[in-house]
């Protein structure tokens, strides 16, 4: 149960501390003096989203810190597990906004992701806003509602669980389909240029090499004269420069002779005839071995010529074309696999359908069998609520499962459609909510699944913000019943403007508005026996309050007692 909730500065509530107890608590006060903002600060903490414009004028940070004790379950346990915390029975979660738009939750001190907390925050509070009753207006909800009594949520989520699989699987087939549809125009193309590129027998760096092999052909004489030039000029004709060496070695001779430090020059000169020697002989190879070939210089004119032309087609050097020819081979391997991956799609996909269908039949034979309880248990609660000649049902709209487009009525929430319906007098047919509910019938049939959804493992403490909205008299009164023996299994916290809701508390708290120089302060305080009287005769005779009012509403609390 929430036990205590701590707020500060948060929209007109500077600082604001309240202790809830067991049982039904009643929260009252004037129109606008801030019970919503209660709600909406549970709202908070329960992960709701959070605006710096609610954080109160001039401060820089809210704050709402809630308490908890809540009983040991297998699913808590677990849950406060994975979020690295121990059980100990009490729960405190803070939730703080601050100016930068930046929002906060801890569990226990620890700091948790709001993606975290979602998993926690079902076992902690359910609220029922004061415009909550429109959602039984939306045909779309009332089977989450069927699953949640019926105990079906878990087979509900794995049949979405198998749907998104299924799904997934379905376009990942479409699209492979589609693909090899827009290919087909394109493969004879691809292969014609995968022909061409590989007859084309690339090499890598070919087109450098061939480069360099024609310059050298095309110049073959001038490389044999120069070459051959150079060769005499060194080592053939009669003044050789090795010859002349011999002139310059008796010269050195004499030298070193008369100055023996300059040995040294004869080592130099060593050195020479033995690179020059080396170097005529390179020249004399390099000179043999040029030959001028017209038939590979044409040869090599035609390759380049292919490969420019293959150049301007696909890309402009060798390795592009390289590149060009292995991308239209892996292309077509992959389109030559796409056969096999279909089928393998088409495999995965039946199993999927026919594995979607067994649980989705198995849902909705289980939403039968919950549907004609939930009615019965409805009507049963209607009945207590000043509606005991109603009819309520669940309708299941024919889902065409004979059609040959079977999943066409394949969606995440199962294979049924179909709404809650009502007969709110006898004599009229069953009708959609939306067309014959008022808005008092509505608070009243929210009321009557939240206590139905209750027993199903709900949260332990349920709030309802204003439930009577519609409502009044005898029916205001029956719907007070209906909170306090809801209260019994429950913490119950009820904000309500209706004397005949609020005298069946077992607590009741006051909202108040106060307005000091330029500031507006909104605070809570818990009732004793006599204020509580003269809050009561408040909510009965408005501005005047007569002893006779404040009469009614001691009786108001001993007939509430009394039942």
């Amino acid at each position: 149960m929430l036990s205590e909730l701590v707020v500060h500065n948060l929209a007109i509530i500077r600082h604001l501390e309240v202790s809830f107890g067991h049982g039904l608590n009643i929260v009252s006060g004037e129109t606008g003096a801030g019970k919503s903002i209660l709600v909406g600060a549970v709202n908070l903490v329960l992960g709701s989203r959070a605006s710096q414009e609610l954080i109160r004028t001039g401060a820089k940070e809210a704050a709402i810190e809630a308490t908890f004790h809540l009983p040991r379950q297998p699913a808590l346990v677990n849950c406060l597990s994975e979020l690295g915390c121990d059980f100990t029975g009490e729960l405190v979660v803070l939730r703080t906004i601050n100016r930068n738009g930046r929002s906060r939750i801890f569990i226990n001190d620890q700091l948790v992701t709001l993606q975290q907390f979602q998993r926690l925050k079902g076992f902690l509070a359910s609220i029922s806003g004061q415009h909550e009753h429109q959602s039984l207006l939306n045909p779309d909800l009332h089977f989450g509602m069927l699953d949640s009594f019926g105990d079906l949520e878990d087979l509900s989520g794995e049949v979405a669980k198998i749907f998104k699989q299924w799904l997934n699987a379905r376009d990942e087939l479409l699209g492979l389909r589609s693909s090899k549809q827009e290919k087909t125009d394109q493969l004879d193309w691809m292969r014609f240029q995968l022909q061409e590129l590989e007859a084309a027998e690339l090499k890598a760096d070919e087109d450098g090499a061939l480069a360099q092999e024609i310059t050298i052909l095309r110049h073959a004489a001038t490389l044999h004269e120069a070459a051959q030039s150079s060769f005499q000029t060194i080592y053939a004709d009669r003044s050789a420069i090795l010859g002349q060496l011999v002139s310059v070695e008796k010269q050195l001779e004499v030298l070193t002779a008369i100055d023996g430090k300059q040995q040294s020059l004869l080592s130099h000169l060593e050195q020479a005839r033995i690179h020059l020697e080396e170097l005529a002989h390179s020249l004399q190879k390099y000179a043999s071995g040029i030959i001028f070939d017209p038939q590979r210089l044409s040869a090599i004119e035609e390759r380049l010529a292919v490969l420019q032309r293959l150049g301007k087609k696909y890309g402009g050097s060798v390795a592009q074309l390289i590149q060009r020819r292995d991308e239209l081979r892996h292309a077509l391997v992959q389109d030559e696999q796409s056969d096999l991956l279909e089928a393998t799609l088409e495999s995965n996909l039946a199993n999927l359908r026919e594995d979607y269908l067994e649980k989705a039949k198995m849902l909705s034979k289980r939403r039968h069998e919950a549907a004609t309880r939930l009615a019965h248990e409805v009507e049963k609660v209607l009945a207590a609520l000043d509606m005991d000649r109603a009819t309520f049902a669940v309708q299941f709209e024919a889902n065409g499962m004979g059609a040959k487009s079977i999943e066409a009525n394949f969606s995440a929430a199962g294979i049924d459609r179909g709404q809650f319906l009502l007969s709110a007098n006898p004599g009229e047919e069953l009708k959609p909510l939306a067309k014959v509910a008022s808005g008092g019938e509505l608070s009243r049939i929210l009321l009557a699944l939240k206590a139905l959804l209750s027993r199903q493992g709900e949260a332990e403490t349920l709030i309802f913000d204003e439930v009577d909205a519609g409502i009044g008299g005898r029916t205001a009164e029956l719907v007070g019943r209906q909170l306090k023996n809801l209260a019994e299994k429950h913490q119950v916290i009820c904000i309500t403007h209706l004397p005949q809701i609020a005298c069946y508390g077992g607590s009741h708290y006051k909202v108040v508005k106060q307005t000091k120089g330029d500031e507006t302060i909104t605070n809570i305080g818990f009732l004793s026996h006599e204020e509580r009287v003269e809050e009561l005769a408040r909510m009965l005779g408005g501005i005047s309050i007569s002893d006779k009012t404040r009469a009614q509403a001691v009786e108001f609390l001993h007939r509430a007692q009394q039942n």
